[in-house]
């Protein structure tokens, strides 16, 4: 996985995938993998994990509301703040939000949009 500006090169078995960043809406964790849900609905799982994708990704565009999702704050919907919270992402997927990272995602969201909710 190399990055450059703006574009991130995903390796696949079998294919080399420049992507956007921006068209990332998340990644999902599956143990040592990762998979990519892009805006357009392709799914694109690559061997690494996500903590390593977390840290080629633009810090301002993305978050971790769980150990399991890196989500890409330009497709976050709605916040549902019901139970644990959940993310409404603008792909229709919802997101779940544990309880230790929802102070952290709330504040994270309060300095991106400079909005006090």
């Amino acid at each position: 996985m190399k990055k450059s500006t703006g574009k991130l090169v995903l390796s696949t078995r079998d294919h080399y995938h420049l992507i956007e960043i921006e068209n990332i809406v998340y990644c999902q964790s599956e143990n040592t993998y990762t998979t990519f849900y892009l805006n357009d609905g392709q799914k694109i799982k690559v061997s690494v994990p996500i903590k390593t994708v977390e840290n080629q990704l633009p810090t301002k565009s993305f978050v971790r509301p769980h150990q399991s999702y890196l989500v890409n704050v330009q497709h976050i919907k709605s916040i549902h703040k019901c139970a644990g919270g959940n993310l409404l992402m603008d792909n229709g997927q919802t997101i779940s939000i544990s309880s230790r990272k929802k102070s952290q995602l709330l504040h994270f969201l309060q300095n991106i949009a400079r909005i006090q909710v």
